[in-house]
């Protein structure tokens, strides 16, 4: 399965994260090895990669210094991610790249907290199904070692030694007045044994006390002898775990936090529609990314009852004729399409249990016996409360399945997510009653993450009986920033409030529209041998060229790794022993490494993801292990393999860029690949003529393009650069590229398109346009890796282009004026905006 857009972002975000931390963690080892524990335990070595990887320091600053059980300094950090947007895959994806660029071993323990009964299941059992691509992920990882656990298991010491071993916990949440009861999953003592020494070795007990002084004992602190307890805390504390936390922001009290250092985690990895300033957001996504990757069923529209005094059965028959009305249109997309949906309507109940009925309220009983009296079949109406679940062990999304409404009360809050939920219908009063605010989002998932094309199957929407339409709004809007949607406030409509809220339309302004000739942005098209033209393309034009089949590792690679595989730690490989003084030691890491075996399985799935062909990929991974083996020998390769494959797939990946890029190049010096600007609407791209933007917008500035700017959305540097622009005297207009799929990108030597920021133009004294400025802004801290990079390379060929007169104009219309060829592209860097931005006017 491939990953959206926004997703390849964030996976390409924590890659430089784990590169950085990775690096900053091994030379502050390297660097602070003689100092004392005491002195080692004051120095922050994970504030400098944070800030050098988040997108956006400003507003994402560091704040979070969190600091285990052992007193070391750790890594936490929070990916911020909407409901709907795949926190799952991202869960996993984060696991996989852990593993290779930061643990750079296959096997460990990775601690998976999650907040609700529905999460816990729902991911165990994914997770577990080797059919599953999540699964997949992991195996690939793991060498097909991976094992799925959750409280209760057996686990070994040997598990986490031979595996990657995912261990699920349920916490629903941990606060100063409940925090002693929901950390009794870590006092677990069943099945723990294999990690701690037999009860009469005394002189083990103390040696592993010694070097994890935080395990909890049977015996009091001033017993003569001390007994480690064989609990699942204590197994998680001496295998110095990687911690994915779920809805990271329920658990991160004063105790929460302290719970989680004293687990002594390598790593943490918080993930949450709503983080708070309290916490390290390294990486955010926005509701308008899920938006235009067609993740959610938007817009949504809210139906007030049409009179004051209509009943919560009435409200049902609306919500019932709009449910078949859905229904036939994805009858017909069935046929059209192939592909099956069955649209839900989900009913909020008053109350539920038995010993609720009869006490004035809408019970979800009495709400299924009207559906059923109402004409519906008994079989396509199920009640999932606390009390009942009728929809317990069923596939929801089967063709087989019946059910077409589902009651509840709170049971679906959270958790639960249905692609098929297309309608909401409130029975309790909307504008008071919270669990509405929390329903909202169990509406919001596109089926197979993808548009219909058919607006019926393209929304989502709300009845209610009871409520005044503004108060029922706030409500709607309360679940949209609970769902981490926010930013998309303005795609709720309701039927009497439509206007008001609609989001707004600004079209390019009428003074500019004279300079249409710039509106038309260079793209890179292909010439044909009859000299026609196409759309480049990455997987037509660059991948069946890449010649990997003949990578091997050079001697300067064999003798990097060598010289570096002893400076790698691995801190969850661990063994206590007696030194012959009778003195604890503590052998770990660089001191003594588990040995792993060498697998030309795992290094071949590592290579698959970046050669297609896996009999290929199996054929380069071999000869690689055949020759590191000549060179370093077995004993080096099976003592450091994971390092091993970490640092072949890194040059396999370094090879892979750089062969794209020289076939790009090439193309581009023999003419076969050109900068087109074109007014052909299949492949040449022009400005949109409007721009759709929050009802709130203005225009703080006197010569953007568009009547109004989404001034909110922009970061501190886009702020800076915007001013700078306007204080330009040879300015004549910008604008604010979107990120939208219809607006400007690049494609590049890469497998992935670039929206730049901002375009500009610069004028003539005549007041026409000189040359227009393509311009990408990225914070200082961002300077130098390899996202930034590639960018401002394929920025530079626009304008090295450009000064060899290579840029082609394709007229194809009987436009009044020739299209402008003068585009050059700029990299903005934080700190020397203001140099650059001269520079480009004067």
């Amino acid at each position: 399965m491939g990953l959206k857009n926004y997703q390849e972002e964030v996976v390409r975000q924590l890659q430089d994260y784990f590169r950085t931390a990775a690096e900053a963690r091994d030379k502050f080892r390297a660097q602070t090895k003689d100092l004392s524990p005491e002195l080692r335990a004051s120095l922050n070595w994970t504030k400098a990669p944070f800030e050098s990887s988040v997108r956006d320091i400003a507003a994402h600053p560091y704040v979070d210094a969190a600091v285990n059980g052992l007193g070391e300094h750790y890594p936490r950090f929070v990916i911020k991610m909407p409901t709907g947007g795949g926190k799952t895959l991202i869960a996993v994806e984060a696991i996989r790249e852990y593993a290779t660029l930061y643990a750079r071993r296959r096997t460990g323990l990775a601690v998976w907290v999650v907040p609700s009964e529905t999460i816990f299941r729902q991911t165990i059992d994914r997770l577990r199904d080797k059919s599953d691509f999540l699964r997949q992920f992991l195996d690939q990882s793991s060498g097909n070692r991976t094992l799925i656990l959750e409280k209760g298991q057996r686990l070994r010491r040997s598990d986490i030694e031979e595996n990657l071993v995912v261990l699920f916990v349920m916490i629903q949440s941990i606060s100063r007045r409940n925090g002693r009861e929901a950390l009794k999953v870590f006092q677990d003592s069943g099945g723990f044994e294999d990690f701690f020494p037999a009860p009469e070795r005394y002189d083990e007990h103390r040696a592993l006390l010694q070097a994890f002084p935080n395990l909890d004992t049977i015996t009091g602190p001033d017993a003569l002898f001390q007994l480690v307890t064989t609990s699942l805390g204590n197994a998680v504390r001496v295998s110095r775990p990687l911690i994915i936390i779920d809805e990271i922001h329920r658990v991160f009290s004063d105790q929460a936090r302290e719970t989680i250092n004293g687990l002594n985690p390598e790593m943490v990895i918080g993930l949450s529609a709503t983080p708070n300033n309290k916490m390290n957001i390294l990486v955010s996504v926005t509701g308008y990314q899920l938006k235009e990757e067609q993740m959610v069923k938007l817009d949504m529209h809210i139906y007030p009852p049409p009179s004051a005094n209509e009943d919560w059965k009435a409200m049902l028959r609306r919500l019932r004729a709009h449910r078949e009305k859905l229904e036939k249109a994805a009858r017909k997309y069935h046929k059209n399409e192939g592909l099956y949906i069955r649209p839900i309507a989900l009913v909020q109940a008053e109350a539920a249990g038995a010993g609720q009925k009869g006490r004035g309220k809408v019970h979800s009983e009495e709400v299924r016996d009207f559906l059923i009296s109402d004409g519906i079949p008994a079989d396509q109406v199920a009640i999932k409360t606390g009390s009942q679940n009728d929809i317990e062990d069923i596939d929801i999304l089967s063709g087989s399945c019946p059910v077409r409404y589902i009651i509840t009360v709170q049971a679906l809050r959270e958790g639960w997510d249905c692609p098929f939920a297309y309608l909401l219908g409130v029975i309790p009063n909307a504008q008071s009653h919270t669990g509405m605010t929390q329903l909202v989002g169990r509406i919001l998932r596109q089926p197979y993450a993808a548009k219909t094309g058919v607006q019926d199957l393209d929304e989502s929407h709300i009845y209610y009986c009871r409520g005044e339409v503004q108060q029922v709004l706030n409500r709607v809007q309360a679940g949209f920033r609970d769902e981490g949607l926010e930013d998309l406030v303005a795609s709720v409509r309701t039927q009497t409030a439509d206007a008001r809220r609609k989001a707004r339309i600004a079209k390019i302004r009428d003074e500019f529209r004279k300079h249409e000739s710039a509106f038309y942005l260079p793209v890179w098209m292909m010439k044909k041998d009859q000299g026609e033209m196409r759309r480049f393309n990455y997987a037509r034009d660059i991948r069946p060229f890449l010649s990997l089949d003949d990578f091997s590792p050079s001697e300067e690679l064999a003798e990097s790794i060598r010289k570096t595989a002893g400076e790698t730690t691995d801190p969850r490989s661990w063994k206590m022993t007696v030194d012959p003084e009778s003195k604890a030691s503590r052998l770990a890491g660089g001191e003594q490494e588990v040995a792993e075996e060498i697998s030309i399985e795992y290094l071949a799935r590592r290579f698959s993801e970046i050669i297609p062909n896996p009999f290929m990929a199996h054929r380069v991974a071999r000869r690689s292990l055949d020759i590191l083996q000549a060179k370093l020998g077995a004993d080096m390769l099976e003592n450091h393999f994971g390092y091993v494959a970490f640092r072949l797939h890194q040059a396999l990946d370094e090879r892979k860029r750089s062969n794209a890029e020289a076939r790009f190049l090439s193309m581009l010096d023999k003419r076969e690949l050109q900068l087109v600007v074109s007014d052909d609407p299949t492949h040449g791209w022009r400005i949109p003529k409007e721009d759709e933007i929050p009802p709130e917008a203005t225009l703080p500035y006197g010569r953007y393009l568009f009547e109004a700017l989404d001034y909110n959305s922009m970061n501190a540097l886009e702020h800076k650069v915007a001013r700078l622009l306007e204080q330009q005297d040879k300015l004549l207009w910008w604008f604010r590229n979107r990120t939208r799929r219809t607006w400007y990108a690049l494609d590049g030597w890469e497998d992935r398109r670039i929206k730049p920021d901002f375009i500009a133009a610069r004028k003539k004294d005549t007041d026409e346009v000189e040359i227009v400025f393509v311009l990408e802004a990225k914070g200082k801290h961002l300077k130098g890796n390899e996202d930034s990079l590639y960018k401002e390379k394929l920025l530079g060929t626009i304008t090295d282009q450009r000064r060899k007169k290579r840029i082609v104009a394709q007229q194809q219309g009987r436009l009044p004026f020739e299209l402008n060829r003068e585009v050059e592209g700029h990299f903005v860097e934080d700190g020397r905006e203001e140099q650059t931005i001269r520079g480009l006017f004067d």
